[in-house]
């Protein structure tokens, strides 16, 4: 079904199936999307889904209705968001796509992510410098999941910092609007995940797209956690384990922190430490905050494993306490098409945390659907991730439990 089309200069339009079929599947997303647009010489397609689905054969069915022309990047997710649709239940695809007459988007891939995310990143940033600058938007996916539960008794991830770090090497400085995704497949790591790009699908994959011309993707962050204590110091660290804080083990201070309430066996995708990159001691603002979730404990260590290896020794970190209040949101929306200016919105890309959902956080309601009734008429597509990734301050950062929206608007 289609949720979504505006007639400006730029077309824009989203689309979803529930269809098992990957190829019927792009068939249907593809019509339904463009309905009675005729499409530029330059057109992105956001595409992603379900990991059932055989991405090779979803984009055939796609090419089948808008030809060999027009840009295909995205991948696995948990579930999709449009206007008029929300869910992470089941088999299902979605995409939106732009079209401009004039060429305002490049597409670049790095396949091999594991266990080299340093060189992924650098040899993505070789690759982006040139045609990068600050007025530029930019906008990163990667496979964020390093193994299944079949190949490890773990549940581990690619670092995004890694990845990060080799980009900025390379681009010198970033640009103003950056976002993000670590691609995931579901909640429990079962399944492989993938990222794409035209007839380029690669698990372990990244890839980005360099926003620039009469486009620009401007985006806010829509934070979902709030300190729950006081800072505490890392006082002993190693790559992404976190084996003591305040100079006790780690597992036993979490256990102090949270009053003794939890076993250490609920820690994994529960507990996260937050890091505060503006004033310590000035009012708490939700932007200046990166947090990171424990992915698995060491009991034996008595240490967090923690999503990423930022967290280093002699850092402040608070206890966060999940915390989306719908309030919140109507503001940072507003800040976001404050944004924009006389400029025309065109576009919305929301990449939510999958912990986000009211099936995992127990939030009563959908915090999507305030996103989707905010955003209005603009058409909207959005996908569930399992990293999330935005400028914090002057720099770039990956952000777990939180949302970051991303408007695409016109001159």
């Amino acid at each position: 079904m289609t949720s979504a089309t505006t007639s400006t200069k730029t077309k824009t339009g989203t689309a979803y199936s529930q269809n098992e079929n990957s190829f019927e599947a792009g068939v249907e997303i593809a019509k339904n999307a463009i309905g009675n647009s005729t499409l530029s010489n330059h057109t992105i397609f956001l595409l992603f889904a379900t990991p059932t689905h055989d991405a090779h054969l979803l984009m055939k069915g796609m090419r089948s209705v808008i030809g060999n022309g027009p840009a295909i990047i995205g991948g696995t997710t948990i579930g999709v968001v449009t206007n008029v649709f929300l869910s992470y239940s089941g088999v299902m695809a979605g995409a939106g796509f732009l079209s401009s007459d004039k060429n305002f988007f490049i597409i670049n891939t790095e396949a091999g992510v594991k266990d080299r995310e340093l060189d992924a990143g650098t040899n993505l940033g070789k690759t982006i410098k040139e045609n990068l600058s600050a007025d530029s938007s930019l906008l990163i996916l990667y496979d964020c999941m390093k193994f299944t539960h079949d190949e490890s008794d773990q549940l581990l991830f690619n670092l995004s910092m890694p990845i990060l770090e080799g980009l900025l090497s390379q681009i010198k400085q970033w640009p103003t609007s950056v976002a993000g995704v670590g691609v995931i497949g579901d909640m429990t790591g079962a399944s492989a995940c993938a990222i794409w790009a035209n007839d380029y699908v690669s698990r372990h994959g990244l890839a980005s797209v360099t926003i620039s011309g009469s486009l620009k993707m401007d985006t806010v962050i829509l934070q979902g956690t709030s300190p729950a204590g006081s800072y505490h110091t890392i006082t002993k660290a190693e790559h992404n384990r976190i084996l003591e804080i305040d100079g006790r083990p780690a597992l036993e201070m979490i256990d102090e922190m949270t009053g003794g309430g939890m076993s250490w066996d609920e820690y994994p995708l529960f507990i996260t430490l937050g890091a505060n990159h503006g004033d310590k001691f000035g009012d708490y603002i939700p932007e200046n905050y990166s947090n990171r979730f424990c992915l698995a404990i060491d009991k034996e260590a008595k240490a967090l494993i923690m999503v990423e290896n930022d967290l280093k020794e002699g850092d402040d970190v608070q206890l966060m306490r999940r915390d989306v209040d719908f309030k919140y949101i109507q503001p940072k929306i507003e800040e976001l098409k404050a944004k924009i200016g006389n400029r025309k919105p065109v576009f919305a890309f929301y990449i939510d945390c999958i912990g986000r959902v009211s099936a995992f956080s127990g939030m009563p309601e959908e915090e999507s659907q305030e996103v989707i009734r905010l955003l209005g008429d603009i058409p909207l597509f959005g996908i569930f991730s399992g990293v999330e990734i935005a400028n914090i301050g002057k720099g770039v950062k990956p952000l777990d439990w939180t949302g970051v929206v991303c408007l695409f608007s016109e001159e």
